[in-house]
């Protein structure tokens, strides 16, 4: 029997690489013992998806593509939490892939990933880059953003979107509201097994990548969301530091001048008034951000099982069947 594999895949206009990327799938896994079946996020795009460059091989492992119109643009990120909350609506995948539709995730890694999920089948799989195509500079901001990651959070992060993972794991991620924010982030932080395997980067089909500099910070913000508690925790024990060792660094200054004849004239003045304004600075900053985190437990937070509907404007649906005849349906948002 064939294994069921559902993909998720974010598109913004992109319709061109997606496009080749089906065809490059059923190429690739055609008469193998797997049944895709693709959930497309067409994430607010301006120019629609055309059935007709569809043209799949008879008896081609895709079995279905499904197109989600958003009603606006969300970004990567959300646009896969509201895939992955269309396929635990439906739950009758054996494994969910997420990857993009540009052509940088090849569809070659897909059965590394499978082979590697079926060999541990509770563990979320990700795609660790061993080799990247990014220029320079990029590599450079990510390698900062994994640093700034380690820091902030002790986690180590190496792998982005790119991996497969059981419909247990899809059901417990879509009832986390972190996921809204960052799908790699939410799984470190659900307590689920994950494992990542190595594969190299590939490059786009057509077009040039969205992935700036901006985008990029955005994308590093999205990630530590995840874990803001801890990394307010830590910002916490370390303004707390400083405001102690500013406060010894007083009390210091005050017992040479009282104390000794070391003190040079006007010295202790300047030195303990600089040190009780970075004290009265980092005590602030302490009580602002308490009191912000202690007022954001009390709002609810997006749950995207619950939510993602209101984003979605319509779906449309292709079945493929022996003689490649497509059905379509347009279903809009309830």
């Amino acid at each position: 029997m064939a294994d069921k594999i559902a993909i998720v895949m974010p598109v913004l206009d992109d319709w061109e690489s997606f496009t080749a990327l089906v065809h490059e799938i059923s190429e690739t896994f055609t008469g193998s013992d797997l049944d895709f079946h693709i959930c497309a996020i067409d994430d607010g795009s301006t120019t629609p998806f055309d059935s007709a460059t569809l043209d799949l091989t008879p008896g081609s492992c895709v079995g279905s593509i499904a197109i989600i119109r958003l009603a606006a643009n969300l970004g990567h990120q959300r646009a896969i939490a509201i895939g992955l909350c269309a396929i635990a609506e439906t739950g009758d995948a054996d494994r969910v892939l997420v990857m993009d539709s540009d052509g940088q995730d090849r569809p070659a890694d897909i059965a590394t990933l499978l082979s590697m999920s079926r060999r541990q089948p509770r563990h979320v799989v990700f795609a660790a880059r061993a080799e990247r195509a990014e220029p320079r500079m990029f590599r450079f901001w990510y390698g900062l953003y994994r640093l700034l990651f380690h820091g902030l959070t002790g986690q180590a992060i190496n792998f982005g979107n790119f991996c497969a993972m059981p419909m247990a794991a899809v059901r417990r991620l879509v009832h986390m509201p972190e996921l809204w924010n960052h799908l790699a982030a939410s799984v470190m932080r659900s307590r689920l097994p994950y494992t990542s395997v190595p594969t190299a980067r590939g490059r786009r089909t057509s077009g040039r990548s969205r992935m700036n500099l901006v985008a990029l910070i955005a994308h590093g913000f999205s990630a530590m969301s995840v874990y803001t508690d801890q990394i307010f925790i830590r910002v916490l024990l370390a303004a707390g530091l400083v405001a102690g060792l500013a406060g010894l660094a007083i009390a210091a200054a005050v017992t040479i001048r009282v104390a000794t004849h070391l003190a040079i004239p006007g010295w202790a003045t300047t030195a303990i008034g600089d040190l009780l304004i970075m004290l009265l600075e980092t005590l602030v900053v302490m009580v602002a951000s308490s009191l912000t985190m202690l007022a954001r437990r009390s709002l609810r937070p997006i749950l995207p099982i619950a939510d993602c509907r209101c984003f979605v404007a319509g779906r449309e649906e292709f079945r493929f069947g022996s003689r490649q005849a497509i059905v379509a349906a347009v279903r809009p948002a309830a």
